[in-house]
């Protein structure tokens, strides 16, 4: 039987963190509030648009800078990768969940930018690409996908720590 080929659309990249701490609800969320500061708030264009201590929600976007590997189309997909941020908390659990993740090309490249759109899990992303072929594209959302999760990854990790640290064993 024939591998499926791979097609546009699917489901949009993601990334989600549980985490559990000795805190109420409202120090949770001032915890919360100030790792931001320090990991999502530290990220090109970043703003929170949202800070609710009754509800326990933080809502923010930032983006990822990225220049492509691949010499083909440098400049045209040169540009950030743009997501938002929602964190809950309420009385010992904190959720982060990082949504949205959309490329935008450099707009002031000279035949103007290549946008890859929404990241997804699988090979294509979510539209095809105008000006690119289907392997190109391919190429560079792997591309998209590999820096987006190292940097999202590294986010989280950072974001959790920072909240640990000066909580008593």
């Amino acid at each position: 039987m024939g591998q499926q080929p791979a097609e546009y659309g699917g489901q949009a990249l993601s990334f989600s963190r549980d985490m559990s701490f000795p805190l109420n609800a409202v120090q949770l969320h001032d915890r919360a509030a100030e790792a931001w500061t320090w990991t999502f708030g530290r990220e090109p264009g970043a703003a929170m648009r949202r800070n609710d201590r009754e509800a326990g929600i933080l809502e923010g976007q930032a983006r990822i800078n990225f220049r492509s590997e691949m010499l083909t189309l440098r400049e045209e997909t040169m540009g950030t990768v743009a997501y938002r941020v929602v964190v809950r908390t309420k009385a010992g659990e904190c959720r982060v969940m990082v949504t949205e993740l959309v490329h935008t090309g450099n707009r002031s490249a000279h035949r103007g930018g290549v946008h890859v759109g929404t990241l997804t899990t699988g090979e294509l992303p979510a539209q095809r690409v105008q000006g690119m072929g289907r392997t190109t594209t391919a190429r560079v959302h792997g591309e998209l996908k590999v820096l987006a999760m190292q940097r999202i990854n590294q986010l989280l990790q950072t974001f959790e720590a920072r909240i640990r640290a000066g909580i008593e064993p």
